[in-house]
């Protein structure tokens, strides 16, 4: 480096908040490269190693100059190498979004990229009055895969309610793929019951996985609003539960809609809901999730768990038991009844 150019560079890096701010971007840029790279097939097509013109070919690139510029950034960002001018994956974090699982990794990149991006973007002009965003219908496979990343302790939620009691007939309020129905089941035999979606694509991949998953004589799948849900949707049942639902739903909508659900379940009947609650300024993930509430139709602000409870009170749940998943999260398992639980 030339002596004139040192003094000017020193002056940047004396810059205040330049190093942690850099650090940030670049992750910025990581999680863009590893969005476009994946939406676009190019991680999956270098899980076996390709020249350019192979990638060119198989992702049919119309603007190879675009593509270069990708992996060029690829490359930057250590995602991407090259060795006898074939490239393959060397990040771990793109190599994870490969693996059996990594589908779930690679919603939570997709979510933060589109609609949670969204919410930032446009803050200034919905703040001040701008209409909010209107395509909730849009995003439900997205938020839905994302969602999966908590399946594991709601599984173990369920498990522990269900476990040991007969009867055990459930009512699976959005149902969404119909997991949660299978995981009742699977802890405890003689659960049967119903699954209920208002989204119709999702109410025929729930049919299928529970027919796939021999089922079909356990559980019922149906379309519809649980505020209009249809008569099939007979009470009384020993389980309600409301996995990531609560906040679909206004205050005065979630009165109602708990008065009802208690109305639905058997003498020893529970509800269980289980949610991210307000941040209180302590739970970033929580905090980041009600941005997108506020910002989209359809959706409410996160209410604080003390909150929930109360209205749950209000509805005449006598006996509130709360479940705290995460340490220094907000998600939490709350199971209401009206007798001892």
């Amino acid at each position: 480096m030339k002596l004139p150019y040192t003094f000017p560079l020193l002056r940047i890096l004396k810059i205040l908040g330049l190093f942690p701010i850099m650090k940030d971007w670049q992750a910025f840029v990581r999680m863009h490269f590893i969005f476009a790279a994946y939406e676009s097939g190019l991680l999956k097509a270098l899980t076996t190693p390709c020249d350019r013109q192979t990638l060119i070919e198989k992702l049919g690139i119309k603007r190879p100059d675009l593509l270069d510029a990708l992996l060029d950034v690829g490359l930057a960002t250590k995602e991407l190498a090259i060795k006898n001018e074939r490239f393959f994956i060397r990040g771990k974090r793109s190599k994870a979004i490969m693996n059996d699982k990594g589908d779930i990794l690679a919603a939570m990149i997709q979510a933060n990229i589109t609609y949670y991006s969204d919410a930032y973007r446009h803050a200034t002009y919905r703040m001040q009055g701008g209409e909010l965003g209107d395509y909730l219908d849009q995003i439900g496979d997205l938020v839905a895969w994302f969602s999966r990343i908590g399946e594991p302790i709601i599984k173990d939620f369920i498990a522990s309610i269900v476990a040991g009691k007969n009867p055990m007939r459930i009512l699976d309020v959005g149902c969404g793929s119909g997991v949660f129905l299978q995981s009742a089941y699977n802890a405890n035999q003689n659960a049967t019951g119903i699954g209920l979606d208002i989204d119709e694509a999702v109410v025929r991949q729930a049919k299928d996985n529970i027919a796939a998953w021999g089922l079909k004589d356990r559980f019922d799948i149906f379309h519809g609003d649980i505020r209009h849900s249809p008569e099939k949707v007979a009470a009384p049942f020993e389980l309600i539960d409301l996995f990531n639902i609560l906040y679909h739903f206004h205050e005065k909508d979630q009165i109602e809609l708990l008065n009802k659900l208690r109305a639905m379940l058997s003498p020893q009947g529970v509800l269980a809901v289980v949610m991210n609650f307000h941040s209180m300024g302590k739970d970033i993930a929580a905090a980041n999730l009600n941005m997108v509430n506020c910002s989209l139709k359809g959706l409410a602000v996160l209410p604080r768990l003390d909150q929930i409870t109360s209205l749950l009170k209000q509805c005449c749940f006598r006996k509130i038991d709360i479940h705290r998943f995460i340490p220094g999260s907000t998600f939490y398992g709350i199971v209401a009844g009206n007798t001892q639980i």
